[in-house]
């Protein structure tokens, strides 16, 4: 193992390579050195992996996961071989869609596969393959459902060798989006008031496993009045003696606040990168202090994007021209077949009883690749029939004026958008995440993630409701049909328009 990278007794950094706990996750601010103490601690266990009872060789096979190609090629394979050069360690098979490194040595004999998971079909990598461990560097860009899946790979060796001597997750990364899965499992934010007792067990953080939380890189300047002044580096810093000098003094030029919080000082925040779609959206005036709850006596509106990586619904009420928005549904990798029963099985248990209607991306009717049914098609076999969203051509300008108008349209200065709290990747994604990127043809449009997919259902849903007519000048047209959703084992009955 390399030693110039000799990490100083009693920092998280150090306590992070020492542990044994079957799922370790450290964070730190940039230059912080957990991403080197992240495959180092892999390679210490591979080196303490017990001999094969068979040929006395220590098996062991690990996954190196970011959320993409560029980025696993660019920073992780690079430290990889800063760490592990290959005239020393043996060759680095950088095949498309094979990246490994097998490092045999003495009795050692481990394998290392870098993967991405920017597309469906690396998810599936992940379940093809069994792993002594799984290594997540920059863990807040990646799906919980991730996560979740990467323990159920963990049994590499196999018993005709001895097993693993340990087996678990390992994990780095910087501060998390404050909407994130892992800024609240990790408790660096508070759930969503009112979250069900099994929706709150999903955000549990085991006792047996270890978060390891560096010290700031920077620390705040404030005057006598208070008021924020600069920067100062903050000499309790990890790795800092590995760091070039005036590092930290570097990266302060030119950042936002919200970009030295979250990259420089360890704190969630909210980093927004390029130009947001909606700059008229206030936190303070849009987002409700409270829980939005279902009002007897109105309908319900359900907004679909039937994205196949991010599904996403939104459940609202339209109560004297103001719209409601209650709740968000966010899934991942899962077609409509999967979606729509979780969609059937939300409404039983939040809204019993209601009159629903629902309305969709146009794109929802076209036909599936594997399949001759559409997600239209699915969502009316359970009793679900989708209206498309009015706008020509799915036009994204049209769209998200729509939200801009309804944002706007604050009549006696009483806001007629209205998001729950419970909304939360709704209201980052509108705070900034859903932003302009320039595309390949040289044109600005809305980054496509899970953010984007929640906003595009409001998209749906504005329009839905007549925002789009209302825009220029026309009144709306009732169009979206309501329905009344049972359980899945009732049948369900259309009622009156």
């Amino acid at each position: 193992m390399p030693t110039e990278f000799d990490f100083v007794a009693g920092t998280e950094v150090a306590k992070f390579i020492a542990s044994n706990n079957q799922v370790d996750y450290i964070q730190g601010p940039l230059g912080s050195g957990k991403t080197v103490a992240l495959l180092l601690r892999a390679m210490r266990h591979a080196q303490e992996q017990k001999p094969s009872p068979i040929d006395n060789i220590r098996y062991s096979r690990w996954g190196i996961v970011r959320n993409t190609l560029p980025d696993l090629k660019r920073s992780t394979v690079k430290t990889w071989l800063e760490l592990f050069p290959e005239h020393i360690y043996g060759r680095f098979n950088a095949a498309p869609g094979f990246m490994q490194h097998r490092i045999r040595y003495n009795d050692i004999d481990a394998e290392f596969h870098f993967m991405s998971l920017d597309k469906i079909e690396d998810v599936r990598k992940l379940r093809s393959t069994e792993f002594t461990g799984i290594l997540f560097n920059e863990l807040p860009f990646m799906a919980k459902e991730i996560f979740d899946e990467a323990h159920s790979r963990l049994r590499f060796p196999p018993e005709r060798h001895g097993g693993p001597t340990w087996c678990g997750i390992l994990a780095d990364g910087n501060a998390p989006d404050e909407d994130s899965w892992l800024a609240m499992i990790t408790g660096q934010v508070d759930l969503p008031p009112g979250l069900l007792a099994d929706e709150i067990a999903q955000y549990h953080w085991p006792k047996a496993w270890g978060f390891y939380k560096q010290p700031p890189a920077v620390l705040e300047a404030f005057n006598a009045r208070g008021e924020l002044v600069g920067y100062t580096v903050n000499p309790a810093t990890e790795n800092l003696r590995n760091l070039r000098a005036g590092y930290y003094d570097q990266q302060l030029a030119g950042k936002s606040r919200a970009w030295i919080e979250s990259r420089l000082m360890n704190r969630v925040a909210l980093v927004v990168e390029g130009q947001p779609v909606w700059p008229m959206f206030r936190r303070e005036f849009h987002v409700a202090r409270e829980p939005l709850r279902p009002v007897d006596n109105h309908d319900v509106i359900v907004a679909l994007d039937f994205g196949r990586v991010f599904p996403a619904a939104l459940f609202a009420q339209e109560i004297n021209q103001r719209l409601y928005v209650q709740y968000e549904m966010l899934g991942f990798n899962e077609p409509a077949s999967v979606f729509a029963p979780k969609v059937q099985r939300f409404l039983t248990q939040h809204y019993p009883d209601f009159n629903v209607r629902f309305v969709g991306d146009p794109k929802g009717a076209d036909k599936g690749q594997a399949t001759e049914q559409s997600s239209y098609d699915i969502f009316r076999s359970h009793d679900m029939p989708v209206v498309p969203a009015p706008v020509k051509q799915n036009d994204i300008a049209t769209r998200t004026e729509a939200v801009a108008y309804i944002l706007n349209d604050n009549p006696r200065g009483h806001n007629r958008l209205v998001i729950s709290p419970l909304c939360r990747t709704l209201i980052v994604g509108m705070a900034g995440r859903y932003h302009l990127v320039r595309e390949d043809d040289g044109e600005l449009r809305p980054k496509k993630d899970k953010y984007s997919n929640l906003c595009d259902a409001l998209q749906y849903l504005c329009l839905g409701l007549g925002e789009g007519r209302r825009m220029v000048g026309l009144k709306p047209i009732g169009q979206l049909r309501p329905v009344r959703v049972f359980g899945v084992r009732k049948s369900m009955r259309r009622v009156s328009a």
